[in-house]
Parts: C-alpha cells; structure tokens; sequence
C-alpha cells in the first residue's frame, strides 16, 4: 500500500476531516462510519425502466423536420403538448446523468444515443418557445448588469407568486401532501445540477458554484446532503413506493418545468453564463417561498422536523448563497463582459419564466384538490 494512504486508513477519529499537509481532506474513518440509515434507498426514487415511452421512441426516429413540425402540430393541445415536451426532456436529462430509471442504466447504444442527443436540441428548442422568457437588454456593463441582477433577483415576479400565499393560508392537508410529492420530484437531483453547473466556470464564479456544490453535498456528511433532507421528509410521510408510483402514472407533468429549464442551459456548453444566471434566480426565491411552505406546514399541523428540515435549512443557507453568486459575478477575473453578462441575464428570465409557468399550473392543479 502506498505510504499516503496508509497514513489515511489508520486515522481513528470519527471527524469528518483531517489535514494531509496544510490541506483538508475527508478521513478514511469517516467514510466508514457514514451511513445514515435512509441512504439505503435508491435514489432518485424511481422504478428501473426498460424503454422510453412509446410516444418518445417514435420522435425519436423521425427525422429532424419532422420532428419540429410535430412539435409545432402539438402547440394546438397546450397541455397535451407541455406533457409530450417536458416528460420527453425529463426522460432524455435522466439518461444524461445516468440514473438507474433511464434504459440506458449502466450500457451505451450509439444509434440511440445519437437520436437523442438529436432530439434534446429540438425539445429544449421548443422549450424555449414555450417558456418565452423576456428578452435580455443588451449592451449592460459589469457593474450595470450586477445592479440589474440584484433588483432582479429581489423583485421578479416569481418572488411573491399566490402558490406561495395559498400554501401559507388556505391549502387542505391533501393538496400540501401533493405538493410535498411535487417538490420532492422538482428537487431530487439539485446536487448533481450543480455539480453541472461547476463545468467551464473560471475563478470566482467557479469558486461560489463548488462552495454550493459542497454545501449541497453536506460539507462531507451524507445525512447532511441537502438530497438526504428529502429522504426524510418521504420516509416520515410514508410514501418512498407511493412517489415512485406516483411519479410512474400520474404526476402532473408540469413539475419538471423549472428543472427541465435549467437543464436546458446546464447540458448545453454555449449557455454555461445563462446557467449562472437561472440558478442566481432560483435561489433568491427560497427565502420567500420556503418561508411560506414552512407556515403552511405549521397551520396544518404537519411540522415534525422530518418534514421541516429541507425548507428551514435552506431559509438559513440560500440567501448567503445568492449574495456568494453575485459576489462571484462581480470579482470575476478577467471581468467578465458585455456579451457574457447578457447572458447570464438571459438565465435568469429564463428561470422566472419557467417559474411562473410552472407556479401558475401547480396553484390550479392544488386548488382543484382542496
């Protein structure tokens, strides 16, 4: 054994780290000793699956054109076609990051593979179409677009959207158990999202992303990840078979918008500043929204601290974060220009728009049920 890693496997102090030289590292030992019980759960929490729906296997052998002038034939049935866009984006982004649901778990087919790189570039394309975002001003400075960005991010229509009103005061038991489903689905693999966004970010703004990253990794301890705070809230309200078949049959197709929005941008090179900026977004609405989540949850008597914990944490954790982003942006070196700041501006319209869209169907889907 190499003298390094002997040195490493007998530590015997049950901290999670410990310094090799002037650096921290994670002890051998504290890997070891770190397993929290809920982590025996596959996660996300899906059934395997053998094929792709049979609606997307035939997209998928159309060829482009045709493609694109199914998609356009779809916009008369909005609803019919924001399922057939955002089911098919959400089963092309599980094979992207190789979870254990996709049929592509664990093998390659390069036919297949290649049809469905082909087809994500139309879908996240008509995405886009649907989502129509407001158009970026161009031509803004550094400084101008930080200050853009800051009201921004602070005053978006997103930030103070009724969902969140009807959450707090007038939602039934039964539709905040739905919507508990819902943002368990809307948030499962934020982790690995950032674990994307990271990619291809220089010196500062590469700097706040990792610090996300870590933090949304638990700072090294897996009942500490932000993913594990989800497991809890499952495991106390019983339902790790009900989402998966939940999310088999009948989930409400709209719950993938904001995360199919974000992938859009995150598994597309050229967009990696728009990806910086959607993210800024997203996480300066968790103050406000998961605030009230929270008072919800306490006026329905639905507040053991299994179910509380991924909304309080992040009440604590997020706005730090979205000042770390835009500190990021604004000490970049070499400065960031014109051209990049437009772009992380157009992220962020991106985001609100997929927001709202996805705000404004999951208040109707949840007064509908109470």
């Amino acid at each position: 054994m190499p003298t390094g890693l002997r040195a490493l496997d007998l530590g015997t102090s049950c901290a999670q780290q410990h310094k090799v030289g002037k650096v921290k590292v994670l002890k051998v030992d504290a890997i070891r000793e770190d397993f929290p019980p809920l982590q025996r759960y596959e996660w996300p929490p899906a059934y395997p699956c053998e094929t792709f729906s049979p609606e997307l296997d035939a997209f998928l052998q159309l060829p482009a054109a045709e493609q694109r002038a199914q998609l356009v034939a779809k916009r008369r049935d909005p609803e019919r076609h924001g399922a057939f866009v955002n089911d098919a984006l959400g089963a092309i982004y599980g094979y992207v990051y190789g979870y254990h649901d996709s049929p592509l778990y664990l093998r390659t087919d390069d036919t297949l593979e290649g049809l469905l790189l082909r087809a994500k570039v139309e879908l996240e394309r008509e995405l886009l179409d649907f989502l129509r975002p407001e158009p970026a001003p161009d031509g803004l400075s550094l400084e101008e677009g930080c200050a853009y960005l800051r009201a921004f991010v602070a005053e978006n229509p997103g930030v103070t959207h009724t969902l969140f009103d009807f959450l707090r005061d007038r939602a039934h038991r039964s539709a905040f158990k739905e919507f508990l489903r819902l943002e368990v689905m809307r948030n499962e693999v934020v982790d690995d999202e950032v674990a994307f966004l990271v990619i291809g970010l220089q010196g500062s703004m590469k700097k706040v992303a990792t610090s996300n990253l870590w933090d949304e990794c638990g700072n090294g301890r897996l009942d500490r990840f932000h993913t594990y705070w989800l497991r809890r809230l499952l495991n106390h309200t019983m339902d790790w078979d009900g989402i998966r078949d939940y999310r088999k049959d009948s989930a409400p197709w709209f719950c993938r918008i904001t995360s199919n929005s974000f992938n859009r941008v995150l598994t597309r090179p050229g967009y990696k500043y728009q990806a910086y900026g959607h993210f800024l977004v997203t996480e300066g609405w968790v103050l406000p929204h998961f605030e009230r989540i929270v008072a919800g949850l306490r006026r329905i008597e639905l507040h053991d601290p299994d179910v509380e914990v991924y909304f309080t944490a992040h009440i604590n954790i997020d706005p730090h974060h979205t000042a770390e982003m835009l500190a990021g942006m604004q000490n970049q070196q070499p400065a960031l220009g014109k051209p990049e700041v437009a772009e992380i501006i157009r992220g962020a319209h991106a985001a609100v728009a997929a927001g709202i869209k996805m705000f404004d169907r999951t208040e109707r889907y949840l007064s509908r049920m109470a």
